[in-house]
């Protein structure tokens, strides 16, 4: 029945004291069977003794420390075998498994399409929390975990293929669910795995140190751009701000996990808890922000110096700020509900914890929750810019300046290029290609993204004030180190708009918006960007 059986097992290694479940029973039970089949055979064995595998070995003997010493010593020598062995694939080390559960040799009969097995089986060997299953070695993460397979007696080998495993990892001493889509004979397999593979322990530390870079970056551009009031009031200037405050927070964000939450669980928020929840959906909510707000900018640029004309957007700002800060909160409340969900095998629970990652308050990579809400959205933005960027970039590399030598105006039209390319935060389609499996590749394109976008603060910050003569030279006249230039419509245009043009005409004032200082008229002179 859909209801399922239980069973309850003091001692995995003594079927003389197997009892089913019923009613009164108080204590979790030990295995748990469901099924929509009309009639089942179960016969259940202590060991793998009927089970041959060349994978597989019995767990050893000794208290649970010893254990888990014993399994990280062969974790150990695998990987210096993989390191010996280098690129020779006919000498790959076998991974040590475990078979960690009684066998469950199970029967339904003729299998109807869609079937579903699902079983709630206790492991004998209780790996524990992360604080014990989880270690460092070199630049690895490595973690001992429970996997749910079935034996092909054609190969002699434990499969995962057409199971999927489910356990809590906040409970890692409780039970795990195996959903298996045929039936034969299973049993909980434990092994010790590397987790993020490609993951490089000095990555951690050089992105604390850009992204401390950053944050001070962005709070040193939005000090010094929102005294300037001149300048504050232009639409770019608005939009650059909002910019760099959502950037701004998710900076600062991301940079408080390495400090409040440890991939042993050890920190302030404990993995996949409630607040590990609200952190992760507010992480996802802010670099979607980000993301908006870089195709506002590219939006904004491409009016500037590709439209102009009939480019008029009444109460801008409310619009922008609308697009950018609600469109995402759909995305991280989807997938909290959607993907967070509680399996039930014959009245037992088990949380299925998919939006969340096991090691972080961040989304789960390699999953499609994970792929559907983040990364695509950033994939579409990535395309909208590389878009916007390319319209903008042929207005830059038609720009004159009679003023200037050939070399002078290439100077300037590479800055403009580059400054355009991060603003609209174009680093970011080397995290497309950073799904490569291939681990020695996902290392190289890692320093590549780390490098590029956890120094989009600095970038933002030397483009914005370094480069832009503007702020500067209302700084140095409010500090007296500079004369105050002669107010005209004609140097507002030079001087207040980031995106204006070198000169102004009479056909600027003419112009839809408000003031032609803020968005003079295109012309073949785009040099001064």
């Amino acid at each position: 029945e859909e209801s399922g059986i239980s069973f309850f097992l003091p001692d995995a290694k003594d079927l003389t004291k197997l009892g089913q479940g019923g009613e009164g029973e108080s204590n979790e039970p030990s295995i748990a069977i469901q099924s929509s089949a009309t009639e089942m055979s179960v016969v259940i064995l202590t060991g793998d003794a009927f089970f041959p595998s060349e994978e597989t070995e019995q767990i050893p003997g000794g208290s649970t420390d010893e254990v888990r010493d014993s399994l990280w010593d062969d974790l150990k020598g695998e990987f210096e075998d993989m390191s010996n062995n280098g690129s020779d694939t006919e000498k790959k080390p076998t991974k040590v498994k475990y078979v960690n559960s009684v066998v469950l040799e199970i029967d339904v009969g003729k299998q109807e399409p869609g079937f579903v097995l699902k079983l709630y089986i206790k492991p004998n060997f209780k790996v524990g929390d992360n604080t014990k299953n989880l270690k460092h070695m070199n630049d690895r993460r490595v973690q001992i975990r429970y996997l749910c397979a079935y034996y092909e007696p054609d190969t002699a080998q434990w499969s995962s293929n057409g199971c999927l495993t489910t356990y809590d990892t906040n409970l890692p001493n409780s039970g795990v669910v195996c959903s298996c889509s045929h039936n034969t004979s299973f049993a909980v397999l434990m092994a010790a795995e590397e987790i993020d593979p490609g993951y490089v322990e000095a990555q951690s530390l050089i992105s604390q140190i850009l992204l401390g870079g950053s944050i001070f970056g962005l709070i040193a551009t939005i000090s010094l751009i929102l005294p300037a009031s001149a300048i504050v009031t232009t639409r770019s200037a608005k939009v650059n701000i909002c910019f760099s405050i959502a950037l701004l927070i998710a900076s600062i964000l991301f940079i408080l996990q390495g400090v409040l939450v440890k991939d042993d669980n050890s920190g302030v928020i404990q993995l996949r808890s409630v607040g590990c929840a609200v952190y992760t959906m507010l992480q996802h909510y802010m670099w979607l922000v980000v993301f908006m707000w870089t195709v506002i900018e590219g939006f904004l640029m491409y009016l500037s110096l590709v439209q102009v004309f009939g480019s008029h957007i009444s109460h801008y700002m409310l619009k922008f700020n609308a697009l950018a800060y609600g469109v995402p909160i759909v995305f991280p409340l989807a997938g909290y509900f959607a993907f967070t969900r509680k399996i039930t095998v014959s009245g037992v629970e088990v949380t299925d914890h998919q939006y969340m990652a096991e090691t972080m308050c961040f989304l789960k990579p390699g999953t499609i929750n994970f792929y559907a809400l983040f990364f695509g959205p950033l994939v579409l933005a990535i395309i909208v810019n590389l878009v916007f960027f390319v319209l903008v970039l042929k207005v830059i590399r038609n720009s004159k300046n009679s003023s200037l030598s050939d070399k002078e105006q290439l100077m300037r039209q590479m800055k403009a290029a580059v400054g355009v390319m991060v603003l609209l935060g174009t680093g970011w389609v080397i995290g497309i290609f950073m799904n490569i499996p291939a681990p020695g590749m996902q290392i190289t394109l890692q320093w590549f993204f780390i490098v590029i976008n956890a120094s989009q603060g600095m970038f933002v910050f030397v483009f914005y004030v370094v480069l832009n003569d503007a702020v500067k030279n209302f700084w140095l006249e409010k500090l007296g180190l500079k004369a105050a230039a002669p107010k005209s419509v004609a140097g507002a245009s030079s001087t207040t708009n980031e995106y204006a043009n070198a000169s102004t005409s009479k056909q600027d004032a003419e112009h839809t918006y408000s003031s032609a200082a803020e968005f003079p008229a295109k012309k073949d002179d785009n040099a001064n960007l």
